[in-house]
């Protein structure tokens, strides 16, 4: 029965690198700073379906006058801050240039680009994971060691660094949905397909955690 529940517990790894090996090949960000064409069509309610996220990213004051130049100045100034904040691996920082990057991208009536900076939250939330856990090391040792009591211990140990930075995962999980919700009303499988991944991703690393 022992001999059983090992092989077991081996097979279950295996698939679970296979998943995540599947899922992290499929997990990418863009942050394009060319300013794209106003002819996308746009859905006329893409701002009404924001307002759960909007009430945490509104700014305190903004002024009401700013024109649409203004408005695009201050998108790329929050994403240049974000691409300065991912140098420092300041991910506070990262994610909170691009809660005003989305703000400012629905502002503008892009609700495409405000999916994407929604996307990157997440994005960025799980590379801080995986910096924190030294997740990439852990999974290929654990998939190279022998099986036996050894095993099981660095298995249990790992699962309880992973839940320790879980956290900060969930909490971008309504800000990727968010962003695939937004992303339904445009023609782009790319950038559905990374949503869904990431979503995915902190989806496997919550059921490795509670296994």
């Amino acid at each position: 029965m022992r001999k059983q529940n090992k092989l077991l517990l081996n097979n279950n790894i295996k698939l679970s690198l296979f998943l995540i090996t599947a899922v992290s090949a499929l997990l990418f960000t863009s942050c394009t700073k060319t300013k794209p064409s106003n002819s996308s069509n746009i859905q006329s309610d893409a701002q009404d379906s924001t307002v759960v996220v909007q009430k945490n990213i509104l700014p305190d004051t903004f002024d009401q006058s700013r024109t649409i130049q203004d408005k695009w100045n201050d998108f790329y100034r929050a994403k240049d801050s974000v691409d300065a904040a991912a140098a420092r691996n300041d991910f506070d920082d990262v994610r909170k240039y691009l809660k005003k990057a989305y703000f400012h991208a629905m502002e503008v009536s892009r609700p495409d680009i405000a999916a994407w900076q929604l996307n990157n939250i997440g994005y960025y939330s799980i590379v801080e994971f995986k910096q924190k856990t030294d997740y990439d090391e852990r999974m290929r040792t654990i998939e190279n060691m022998r099986r036996g009591p050894e095993k099981i211990v660095y298995i249990k140990e790992t699962k309880a660094l992973f839940k320790k930075y879980l956290p900060k995962l969930l909490d971008s999980v309504h800000y990727l949905e968010e962003a695939y919700d937004l992303d339904k009303d445009f023609n782009d499988n790319d950038r559905t397909n990374k949503i869904y991944s990431n979503l995915a991703y902190i989806d496997w690393v919550r059921n490795f955690t509670n296994q």
